[in-house]
């Protein structure tokens, strides 16, 4: 055992345990007593010869003999245990990166289906242009730990807060199928904040909205917001896509009529929080880029993180070793006896 360990060891796997092994077709382990076989067979050539017995002792014969039969029992229970497919359970390793926490906040509700507010871009809806420029933000992105929530009615954790950018383009690719439902920010923005809960804070945590607004937020749930944002220590970025129609951010409000405009009093309760905030009202294709290019310039110190590994086939090895015992039967069988001299 301590020699499979020391070949763990080479390839990176020390710290597993061995209740982190596992077996994926265990029946191959009814094979193993085969590996008896040897130990126990007792086949000679024969000789033009009645008896032997006479002859002296030879310590260095009885030695290999026992070194050739464990070498064949090794190389029957290795095969067997590699049949068995023996891996090592799944792990985290840790990495070592630049760059910000980033948690992409999506907005899938029915009105992200709708155009921008200038007439000159109408090919692409808010969702389609959202989804391109967020999929160019990640590939673009280097040592950035990246997460992603999506929200209509209710919010959903489309891939957790971490290194695997492809999870994060997938979670995006998925956007495909277009919004539906009612447009609940503060359920989307509690459950990106929550993906810091317990984490070490080592630099910069962003929270990047991507939403045409259109919520209204009562005081109890901006209360609770408000304690999220300053208990994670996050800074939140609002990229307004701005709806036909839409009067914008900087509208001023009505005397009487404060439900009117809800992307205003929303923008408004962001700026009141107390926490780095910058909205950028983007009303075509172009302005969305923008405001991702100003983003991805984020900088971090450095910061340690757990990257979920997938387990290691270790059926590689057994085959080896059962080779390297293989070839030392070969090397023994060039050695045999075939026959007596004579004088």
């Amino acid at each position: 055992m301590d020699f499979i360990q020391h070949i763990l060891q080479g390839m990176g796997l020390e710290s597993l345990g061995l209740e982190n092994w596992g077996s994926a077709t265990p029946a191959y382990l009814l094979l193993l007593p085969l590996a008896l076989l040897p130990l126990l067979a007792r086949g000679h050539s024969a000789f033009a010869y009645p008896s032997i017995a006479r002859l002296p002792i030879d310590p260095l014969s009885t030695w290999l003999e026992c070194l050739w039969r464990m070498l064949g029992a090794l190389a029957i229970g290795f095969i067997a245990l590699g049949l068995a497919g023996f891996y090592c359970g799944s792990h985290s390793i840790e990495r070592v990166g630049r760059g910000a926490h980033i948690m992409l906040v999506l907005d899938r509700s029915a009105s992200m289906n709708d155009n921008f507010a200038d007439k000159a871009n109408q090919e692409s809806s808010k969702m389609e242009v959202a989804r391109r420029v967020l999929q160019t933000f990640v590939s673009k992105s280097r040592e950035d730990l990246l997460g992603m929530v999506t929200f209509n009615t209710s919010p959903i954790l489309a891939a957790p807060l971490g290194g695997d950018k492809e999870a994060v383009l997938s979670a995006l690719k998925a956007t495909e199928a277009g919004g539906m439902g009612f447009t609940a920010v503060a359920r989307g923005l509690g459950m990106a904040l929550d993906s810091y809960e317990g984490k070490p804070v080592t630099g910069a945590r962003v929270v990047v909205l991507a939403s045409d607004g259109g919520a209204h937020l009562e005081s109890k749930t901006q209360d609770m917001l408000r304690n999220m944002f300053h208990r994670q220590g996050a800074s939140l970025y609002w990229i307004f896509l701005r709806t036909a129609n839409s009067p914008g951010l900087s509208k001023p409000e009505e005397e009487g009529n404060d439900d009117a405009y809800p992307e205003y009093h929303l923008h408004r309760f962001f700026g009141s929080m107390g926490v780095p905030y910058k909205a950028y009202e983007a009303e075509n294709p172009q302005a969305v880029e923008q405001a991702v290019t100003d983003i991805a310039r984020l900088k971090n110190q450095p910061v340690r993180y757990q990257e979920a590994a997938p387990r290691r086939d270790l059926s590689a090895i057994f085959y080896w070793l059962a080779f390297l015992c293989a070839c030392g039967l070969l090397a023994f069988h060039f050695t045999e006896v075939k026959q007596w001299r004579t004088a």
